[in-house]
Order: C-alpha cells, then structure tokens, then sequence
C-alpha cells in the first residue's frame, strides 16, 4: 500500500504544471511535501518533539533510544537548533524512525527564526512535552497544531516535582482545557510510559500515519 500510494502521489505531483508564480507563492508547500514523499518512499516516519524550555525535551528523547544522544543542560535552552537520530526498535514494518528534538518555542534567541520549527510541524507524530499544568501560551501552541491536522501527544514530564494528589489535579485540568471533541492521548512520563505507548502505536498504525 505505501509503494502503491507513492506512485500514485509521485505521478501526480510530476504532471503538474506549475508556473513560477505558483512555485513562489507555495515555497513552504512544495517543500513540505517533496519532504513528506521522500519519507513515504523510504517507510521513514518522523517524530518530533516540541515544547518551552525546560521541559526536559532532549531528555524524553533521550529515553526513548535508551542513551543519552541530545544534549542535556541543567541551563534551559540549551537545545538551539533542530537536532536528528534514528530510533531503532524490532518488530516495526517501517524502514527508519527519526526523532526531532528542538528548542523551547519560548526561547529568546533572536537568532532562532520560525522556518527552523518546520521539520517539526510536519513530522508525523508531534510529541508536545510540559512540565506541569497547560498555560495559555501551551494551549494556544497545541491548538494550533491541532487546526493543523498533526497528530499530538502530550507528554507531562518531571512528575517528581510533584506529589500524588497534586499530579492527579494537574492531569485533571490538562484534559479540562484540552478539545473535548478530540482524544488528545496524555501519556506520564515515568519508567517506560511513553515508549511503551510509542512502540505500539507504531507498530498499529505506522503505515497509516505515513500515509
């Protein structure tokens, strides 16, 4: 089916005749897409993850390859541009997965452009890491993504700041304030949560979230 639907979108895209204006116009489109139909061809799913700083996004990544590839700092921020590595696992019907990690959308780095979050907004599965309850700014980011058509994760991390009944209203008012039209999954980010939950939803419906 992956093979199938490549060749259809590859035959497609080549018959079109786009003038300049139209080239120039969807710049960002073109890209995205060109991008999209290299990883349909290859079975190479993206994951990236996203976040203010601080929340401890090099880290989840970090457990999920079960090393430590991107860089940690007890200073936030210390991710300042997107960052790239394959994530292997067994019993998986694609080829490669990628992961992202990227720095804090809050960042103050002037320097830090919107167009260097692009691989991330269009990686397949979009894992949105907090580190408490959901402020505006968060909501306002999730949302966005959501009008988008991404398919987002929460994740809720550094769960050790918190006590049993603390973590317990803080989930509470997360999936309060989230879409109530959507099933946003909001994984805990303890022992194996999260790449327990990865794994298997890649394995059910990697090919589907390619395509």
């Amino acid at each position: 089916n992956l093979h199938k639907n490549y060749l259809l979108l590859k035959n497609w895209w080549e018959s079109l005749n786009l003038t300049n204006y139209e080239k120039n116009t969807l710049n960002k489109e073109i890209i995205s897409f060109n991008q999209q139909l290299f990883r349909l061809r290859e079975k190479k799913i993206r994951i990236g993850i996203y976040g203010k700083s601080g929340v401890g996004k090099s880290c989840i990544l970090n457990l999920l390859l079960s090393k430590n590839v991107f860089e940690t700092d007890v200073i936030n921020g210390s991710t300042t541009k997107i960052n790239a590595e394959e994530w292997k696992f067994q019993n998986q019907s694609l080829k490669a997965i990628e992961l992202l990690d990227s720095p804090g959308f809050d960042n103050c780095n002037n320097t830090l452009k919107e167009d260097i979050y692009s691989p991330i907004l269009n990686s397949e599965i979009i894992l949105f890491a907090i580190a408490g309850d959901l402020n505006r700014n968060e909501l306002a980011k999730i949302n966005a993504l959501i009008k988008e058509g991404k398919k987002v994760l929460v994740v809720l991390n550094k769960i050790d700041l918190w006590n049993k009944n603390e973590l317990k209203d803080i989930l509470k008012n997360i999936k309060l304030k989230l879409p109530k039209n959507l099933k946003i999954p909001v994984i805990i980010n303890s022992e194996n949560n999260i790449k327990e939950y990865l794994i298997k939803i890649i394995n059910q419906y990697g090919e589907t979230l390619l395509l």
